[in-house]
């Protein structure tokens, strides 16, 4: 075939990233503590524990789970769960756990589904699906924020594979919204943003990821096209102001831990689980065998908010 005709054959793809405008009484300021969100005064409240939220949002009826604490009381972090590709929001947070252990902590747990055909996340450098995800998870913060009281300092993504890709392009479209974000086994299948202002980042990979290999990936009409993992985590560094060279710290047995230096307010971290595949480390299942081996050496759910717990202004 010649390289017009797999041109004429290639799949559309999202734009790059660029970073949305700031609506008024949205999100952060950096170096900045902006108050908490309108709701704590004028909303009607959160219904704690487990409901379903609803929302209309260009066209289409877009759903998500809400899991409220049962104790204490705002201004509350809030964390949006992202799920991998195929798996339901109800799936993703029995294999993850984020739901019952964000709550545990205090953090409001947004679990939202993505868009058709998947479902899947709709994020810069993917297949062009016409959907906005990117909006549409946003919509559902500002809901929340109406609604219920939330520190607007301390909102945050966390995500596994699509979901992974889609918490790492909130970073670069919505960085004034992101406080930090995570993502195992899919920050490199979303475009790098060089440009975005930084944010915390912590980055955790198998190195032996078959799906989203570390490496990247060039298999014709697989859109989206990894880039290395290295690459986007030079990127989250050199975003976050962060110095070029990392320490090395081998965490556990099986998990070497990058950590950049000189970042001022902000950290990047790298977590790469030697030897692993595509999953959620600490959750090993049937999955294992068609996507390579979990690591049990370390918890995925409580490192990433231990992660997010270390959140400064």
């Amino acid at each position: 075939m010649t390289v017009a005709a797999l041109a004429a054959c290639a799949v559309p793809v999202e734009p790059s990233p660029t970073v949305l405008p700031q609506p008024p009484g949205r999100g952060k300021v950096a170096g900045v503590a902006v108050a908490p969100s309108a709701g704590c005064t004028s909303g009607p409240g959160l219904t704690a524990g487990r409901t379903t939220v609803t929302l209309a949002w260009k066209g289409l009826a877009r759903r998500a789970l809400l899991d409220v604490p049962t104790t204490g009381s705002g201004p509350r972090p809030v964390l949006l769960s992202l799920h991998p590709f195929t798996l339901t929001p109800e799936v993703w947070d029995s294999y993850s756990k984020l739901a019952e252990a964000g709550t545990a902590r205090g953090y409001i747990v947004i679990t939202p589904l993505g868009s058709d055909p998947g479902p899947r996340w709709a994020v810069p450098g993917g297949t062009r699906t016409g959907v906005d995800d990117i909006g549409f998870v946003n919509r559902l913060l500002d809901d929340v924020e109406d609604r219920g009281c939330v520190d607007r300092n301390r909102e945050f993504a966390a995500g596994y594979s699509a979901g992974a890709a889609m918490s790492q392009a909130l970073s670069c479209t919505v960085p004034w919204r992101m406080a930090a974000v995570a993502g195992s086994g899919g920050t490199n299948l979303t475009d790098r943003c060089p440009a975005s202002p930084g944010t915390d980042v912590m980055v955790l990979h198998g190195t032996a990821d078959p799906i989203a290999p570390v490496t990247g990936s060039t298999v014709p009409f697989a859109t989206p096209n990894g880039v290395n993992v290295a690459d986007v985590v030079a990127t989250n560094a050199a975003r976050a102001g962060c110095d070029a060279v990392p320490t090395i710290d081998q965490r556990h047995r099986t998990v070497r831990v990058d950590t950049y230096q000189g970042c001022g307010t902000h950290r990047v971290e790298y977590w790469q689980m030697q030897g692993n595949g595509h999953t959620w480390a600490g959750t090993p299942g049937i999955l294992d065998l068609f996507v390579g081996t979990t690591n049990t050496d370390f918890s995925a759910t409580t490192a990433v908010l231990d992660f997010f717990d270390r959140t400064t202004v």
